[in-house]
Parts: C-alpha cells; structure tokens; sequence
C-alpha cells in the first residue's frame, strides 16, 4: 500500500485573560497554513484575524496577515456569507475553509463561556443551543430518544483555560487500483471514522462509518447511512448531496464533514502536488 497524500487539522479554543482564541491549523503534505481569531468572550465579536502561511506552492517566505475585514464579525452561527466577502481578497481557496474551522471552535468553545454571554445557567443555555439545533443531526432530531443531555455527556458545565480541541484527519492510499481514503475526527466532544474505497475515476465502491464517541448512544445510529454513499462518484458531489446521501438532519454532521473533506483530498490529489 502506498500513501499519496495527508492532511491534518487541529482546530483549539483556548482563554488569554478576557478572549478567546479560535485557531485553526491546517498541516498536509501539500501545504502549512493557520487562520486565528481573537474573539471578545460575551458578544463573539472578532477582535482581531490573522492569516498565516507557512508552506504553500511557489512561496519563498512565510507570511501572516492581519485581516482588518473581519474585525466585528460575530464568529458564530450563520456567518459564511460574511466570511467569503471578507476574505475574498487573500484569493486563496484554502482561506474560507480555515477560518470556517475557527469559527466552529469558537462555536464549541461557547458551551464553557454561557456566563460571560449572559445565560442564567448551563441549563438555559442548553435549551437555547437546542432551540437553534434542532432538526440539524441525529441527536438533535430525535431529542425524545435522547437519554442525556448535552452536559452530562462532558460531565462538567465549567472549564478554564483550553476550552476545545479538535483533530481532524485525512489520509489517501492506494493499493494496487484501489483507492482508500480515510477520515478521523476527535475533540473534545466527539470521535468519529470515515472509510472510502474508490476506483481511479473516485467511484465509491464501499464505504463506512463509526462513531467512536458522541454525546448519546442515539448518535452511533447514523453510520447506517453512510453505505447510501457506495455508487457515487465523489467527485461529482457537492456537500449539499453528501449531506443529503448521509441522511440530512438524521445523520451526523461530522461524517457529512469528513467526506466532504475525502472528496476534497481526493480533488487535491489529482492536481499532482
């Protein structure tokens, strides 16, 4: 078995005195780059972004940029559009993505900072969090099925200091004409595995999921819709049919995340880094 081409993410949230900072790095064979977010802890509002490149095709030197445009931006919920007009200048395809994975650990880190946003209690933050989620995945689709909530899947409702932690990974091999991607993701909330195996043109012809760890037994439900995947070429879907294929607002947001994140590994790997 060879192995073409890797790609890592590790996205953490973490409090420097009266901030958050949302940071996510993205560390592949082909390229090293970071996107981080100053974030005012009650309002969200970004305080400072910078972007920073370590490693890219045709770059001599490193370079990191302050990106004055997303200065007052609320990094949370429903902010994409906003994202892709302030970032459109760096004319980097790499760029939204990034800081979209900030924007998530500031997304998860606001289960320990519910205080500073003003919530009574973990609770009343909770049933808001539900309020906005649901219908979205399996747990939050099937909150009568549930048999714990949300902090009682942590086992705690304060943290200091490191708020989140999330790893993602993607991995391409090939053995003889077949094509393996496989994807992990685990934080400090989920673990969760995606298994591809494709033909040269990235027709799927076997897939599979796992969920390692997730805040209900309700969740571990979802895998069953990853073999809808088997069939498709990848490269000719969008996040919207993967989404779709792997069961909308009754499967996990995390595998629709890893193999869209396969398709786009698969993409890159074609461009012959």
């Amino acid at each position: 078995m060879d192995i073409l081409l890797q790609r890592n993410w590790h996205i953490s949230g973490r409090l420097e005195e009266n901030e958050l900072i949302s940071e996510a790095t993205y560390c592949g064979t082909d390229r090293e780059l970071t996107a981080r977010l100053a974030v005012e802890t009650k309002s969200l509002h970004v305080l400072q972004a910078f972007w920073e490149v370590y490693r890219s095709p045709g770059l001599a030197v490193p370079q990191i940029k302050e990106i004055f445009n997303l200065k007052g931006l609320e990094a949370y919920l429903g902010c994409g559009n906003e994202l892709r007009q302030a970032l459109s200048f760096l004319n980097n395809p790499f760029a939204v993505g990034l800081f979209s994975e900030a924007v998530k650990g500031v997304i998860q880190s606001a289960t320990f900072l519910y205080k500073d946003r003003g919530f009574l209690s973990s609770e009343e933050f909770e049933k808001d969090w539900t309020d906005k989620f649901k219908g979205s995945c399996r747990y939050y689709s099937n909150l009568e099925r549930v048999s714990q909530d949300w902090y009682e899947h942590i086992g705690y409702d304060e943290r200091w200091g490191n708020l989140f932690n999330r790893t993602k990974t993607q991995i391409l091999s090939r053995d003889k004409d077949c094509y393996i991607l496989t994807g992990h993701l685990i934080d400090s909330f989920h673990g969760i595995a995606a298994e591809l195996f494709l033909n040269e043109n990235g027709l799927v012809q076997k897939s599979r999921g796992m969920i390692l760890r997730a805040p209900d037994k309700v969740c571990k439900e979802a895998p069953v819709y990853m073999t809808n995947i088997s069939g498709h070429n990848l490269l000719s879907l969008s996040k919207k049919d993967i989404a779709s294929l792997l069961g909308g607002g009754q499967g996990c947001i995390h595998l629709i995340d890893l193999v869209t994140d396969g398709a786009e590994t698969f993409r890159l790997s074609l461009q012959k880094i």
